[in-house]
């Protein structure tokens, strides 16, 4: 091979590895969105183990930092509507059960609880890992309406104190916050 050969050869290796590193670089955090969701899903539905429901909540946080603005809304607007509609799930099958099948109900929600704490971290990059500062009431009117309270806000506030009982009585921190409002 003649040195001409030779410089052609890296040349062309050279214009092959820039071309790839500039895919890559403006390509990074495409497939990303749809793996991060599915993990997530997983994670939430407690399909996976404790050790694998760490690293899951790991993967979803390197995933998160690869990607860019758009697609971290997408995800965190994803995780939101499916932990909301979860929640949902877990009152209504709560109070649908018998007095006995309860307390597993609670377990199984007391571990997503968990791991949607984790979640919501994970999925804000500018997260501190606190849980978000209250926001301040507005003010009321000049006159204060008399407030109703629903039916699904009494079970709520019913199934929140039994969840918070039974996290209690296990010895389980949970973040609270993410039940809503009291």
């Amino acid at each position: 091979m003649t040195t001409r050969q030779r410089s052609l050869a890296a040349l062309m290796l050279g214009v092959v590895l820039a071309a790839g590193g500039l895919s890559w670089f403006f390509m990074r955090g495409k497939g990303l969105v749809d793996e991060t969701l599915s993990l997530q899903t997983r994670l939430l539905a407690g399909e996976l183990t404790a050790r694998d429901r760490r690293s899951g909540v790991a993967q979803v946080t390197r995933n998160i930092d690869k990607m860019g603005r758009e697609d971290i809304k997408k995800v965190r607007d994803a995780f939101v509507a499916d932990w909301q509609r979860l929640q949902q799930e877990g009152i209504d099958e709560y109070f649908a059960a018998g007095e006995a099948d309860r307390e597993p109900l609670l377990d199984r929600d007391i571990t997503r609880l968990g791991t949607a704490g984790e979640l919501w971290f994970a999925t804000n990059p500018r997260s501190n890992g606190k849980p978000p500062k209250p926001r301040k009431p507005k003010k009321a009117a000049s006159k204060p309406e008399e407030t109703k309270v629903t039916p699904a806000a009494q079970l709520l506030d019913v199934y929140r104190t039994k969840l918070l009982a039974r996290a209690g009585k296990r010895g389980i921190s949970v973040p609270e916050w993410l039940l809503g409002p009291r």
